[in-house]
């Protein structure tokens, strides 16, 4: 019987485990965070201008759509696109297979969504969303089809090319389409339009650079994909229900207008942290697939993730928090003053955000899907009880309820996670004690330049821009004066593998922090 071909990952050359693996990891890294800074700036940009053009009501109705389509496609992928990336070794013919099913689902996942958009908009109260739902639907669909190449193409760490594809057909669907239909006065149907542009594109480019097989195939060459993606999904959902339905409440108990508001807030706030989140994310998986033998570098690479994410994070946040109302009104303007209660809670839950999710990709880079899933359900259900009943007094006491289920989520997968490659406590509190220093400098430099600016600088939008660069500023001093104890001796220990790959100012900073 012929052996069927395969398909290794990062295949690396005998005696140069490390370098190998090493440069190609950070090669994808800096492709990430490049396309990572670019489509953050775009979707900051074109979002402001977009939510002061249309105001929050689009916003509410585009946000239950987007519910309803971010849980679909998490069911249409069926966690195959990870076991993809996961496994050792796949063949076309396991290609094939992942391709067939989450096509199958997509294509039912759209059919459904258009015969229950009267019973979702129903729910919601809104009439008037049902065709926004019908054609958002098609999602389903342009989104399953490129999700196989997305996956190969994380795979092999190419993400050069999957930046470049993400960030011209978000330009496309939101600058070329979204934008001209808004100042048309098209409102709800200016996003509708920009999305499912960019998705379509997305979808086709991405199968053009890698042209996988497309032929159907229900069975697979080797045996644990279907349960490996099982395990990830329910991972992948109940994520999905904490990131999401708080929206949801909030949609059903407070209006599509404080939906509109709390989803512009949370989507202002949380959108540099998942570019940023993201971005590691992608990297960290098929690298603790290929380590996850190899139990002492996972532990070391899961605590120096830990470090250098807050790091960047913590304080750019803690800054934020220290000025709301600036925030809202140099961003947003005077029409969205409703969201200025919602910036403290959630510009602080953003940082606790990332720790968690710090503990995904090393998870189930060792095949421990369930470990995650079972962690986060917990939280997930202590989400849902604790916003229904804060949702009955105000959108800010949901607000600092989603802060306490990120802080709840984040000690449960974190201790999770430590248990799993045996990091003691102090280890983990020695990998956040510096860039929690650095958060409390951040805010307090913040809250002061932001109180004394208010007397000589009316306009909250010069305002906004010096406290943050003066804040930066300071932070930035910060850690390169004292970077050797700010950063945990597993930060360290990446920047002396790093050095070597980086130019020779960054790589002559790094050595100095990493320093003894």
């Amino acid at each position: 019987m012929k052996k069927p071909a395969v398909i290794t990952k990062l295949e690396l050359q005998p005696g140069k485990p490390a370098t190998g693996l090493a440069h190609r990891s950070l090669g994808a890294l800096k492709w990430n965070y490049l396309g990572a800074v670019v489509r953050m700036l775009s979707q900051l940009v074109i979002g402001i201008v977009l939510a002061r053009q249309l105001g929050p009501e689009p916003f509410g109705l585009i946000a239950i759509a987007s519910l309803i389509i971010g849980l679909g496609n998490l069911v249409a992928d069926t966690g195959l696109g990870v076991a993809l990336i996961q496994k050792e070794q796949v063949s076309p013919r396991d290609i094939r297979f992942v391709f067939t099913l989450q096509m199958l689902a997509g294509l039912t996942l759209a059919l459904l969504a258009m015969v229950a958009a009267p019973s979702i908009a129903g729910f919601f109260g809104r009439a008037d969303a049902v065709p926004v739902l019908r054609w958002m639907s098609l999602l389903f669909v342009f989104q399953a089809f490129g999700q196989t190449a997305s996956a190969l193409l994380r795979r092999d760490l190419n993400h050069k090319r999957l930046q470049i594809i993400q960030i011209l057909s978000y330009l496309a669907g939101y600058l070329l389409v979204g934008m001209p239909l808004a100042f048309s006065g098209l409102g709800v149907w200016a996003l509708v339009s920009a999305q499912l542009t960019q998705s379509a594109m997305n979808a086709i480019a991405v199968y053009l650079s890698t042209r996988h097989p497309l032929k159907p195939a229900f069975n697979a060459d080797q045996s644990g994909l279907f349960k490996f993606g099982s395990k990830v999904l329910a991972s992948n959902l109940t994520s999905w229900g904490i990131s999401n339905l708080d929206s949801a409440i909030i949609g059903r108990m407070l209006g599509i207008v404080n939906l509109g508001v709390y989803n512009r807030s949370m989507n202002l706030i949380a959108s540099p942290m998942n570019a940023v989140v993201s971005t590691l994310q992608g990297v960290l998986l098929p690298l603790y697939s290929r380590l996850q033998s190899r139990a002492e570098a996972v532990r070391d690479t899961y605590l120096a993730s830990i470090c250098v994410m807050s790091v960047v994070l913590a304080p750019a946040f803690a800054a934020l928090a220290a000025m709301p109302e600036t925030t809202i009104l140099a961003v947003y303007g005077q029409e969205w003053r409703a969201a200025i209660v919602l910036i403290t809670p959630l510009a602080l839950a953003m940082p606790v955000n990332a720790v968690l999710a710090m503990g995904g990709p090393m998870m189930l880079g060792m095949g421990r899907a369930g470990m995650d899933a079972a962690s986060q359900a917990i939280g997930l259900v202590v989400m849902v009880l604790a916003v229904i009943v804060a949702s009955r007094y105000s959108l800010s006491a949901v607000a600092w309820v989603v802060l306490a289920v990120y802080l709840l989520r984040a000690w449960l997968v974190t201790h999770v996670a430590a248990g799993l490659i045996a990091a003691p406590a102090r280890a983990l509190l020695r990998a956040l004690i510096g860039p929690l220093m650095l958060a409390v400098l951040a805010g307090l430099l913040a809250w002061q330049a932001d109180y004394w600016l208010t007397f000589v600088l009316p306009q909250p939008g010069l305002r906004f821009v010096l406290v943050l660069a003066s804040a930066a500023i300071i932070v930035l001093i910060a850690i390169a004066l004292w970077g050797r104890w700010i950063f945990c001796s597993e930060a360290k220990g990446l920047m002396r593998s790093a050095q070597p790959h980086l130019g020779p100012r960054l790589g002559g900073l790094m050595m100095q922090w990493s320093a003894a």
